[in-house]
Parts: structure tokens; C-alpha cells; sequence
């Protein structure tokens, strides 16, 4: 594994984890060139722990992914011990119910997540 650059320790970043297409892509243009936009079915396919800290935030998708997003969220705060935000949007009410306790910072509805982004983008852009 190599070891990261400056240069991207400085470059702003963000995961999806998703498998709907159409929302990565409608978030992917939001977030333009001058972000480093990782789309992945599961957290696991973003790599080591070490490469996950690269990014500013997690988007997790909880209706559309390859796996259980309490296992994902269990995985990001407990395994990885990782605490860079994870912003979950979409599932329903008995899904948001069941990822509240295990670290999700803030739950949006799937048409709602679009027109949020640029604020986190700004508020975690530094």
C-alpha cells in the first residue's frame, strides 16, 4: 500500500456508497471536478481504514446498497473505529430508526440529499 501524498491528504473528497446509479451520478455532478467523488456498493470497497480518513464525508445510501447499512455504519464507527461524518439519506422511518444509535450524523430523504450536498461541501471543504 502506498503511502498518501499531501496533495491528496489536501483534496476534498467524499464516498457514496450506493448502488443507484442515477443518484451517484446526480450527486457526482454536484460536487463537480474540483472534488474527489468515491462511489462504492459497500464501505468495504473503499479501501483500508487509513484510505477511508482521506475523505471528508460518507453518503450513505440506506434503501440502495449491497449491504445492510447498520452493518455499514457498525463497520465505519466500531471496526474502523472511523469518525469522519456519514450522512445517510433515503430508507424509511424504521431504517432511519435503526441507524440513529449506531452513528449516522444526519438522515435526508433520497430527494433531498441533491440540494444539501453543497452545503456540507462548504462547511467540510476546508
Amino acid at each position: 500500500m502506498s503511502e498518501p501524498t499531501i496533495n491528496r491528504r489536501l483534496q476534498p473528497g467524499f464516498i457514496i456508497v450506493t448502488t443507484d446509479e442515477g443518484a451517484a451520478r446526480d450527486l457526482k455532478e454536484v460536487a463537480g471536478e474540483d472534488w474527489q467523488v468515491e462511489v462504492v456498493p459497500s464501505i468495504e470497497e473503499a479501501g483500508e481504514w487509513n484510505e477511508i480518513l482521506l475523505y471528508r464525508f460518507i453518503l450513505l445510501d440506506l434503501a440502495q446498497s449491497a449491504a445492510d447499512p447498520v452493518e455499514q455504519l457498525q463497520r465505519i464507527r466500531r471496526e474502523y473505529m472511523i469518525n469522519t461524518p456519514v450522512l445517510g439519506f433515503g430508507g424509511t422511518k424504521e431504517v432511519w430508526d435503526r441507524v440513529r444509535p449506531e452513528g449516522v450524523d444526519r438522515l435526508f430523504e433520497r430527494e433531498e440529499i441533491v440540494g444539501k450536498l453543497p452545503e456540507f461541501m462548504a462547511a467540510l471543504g476546508w
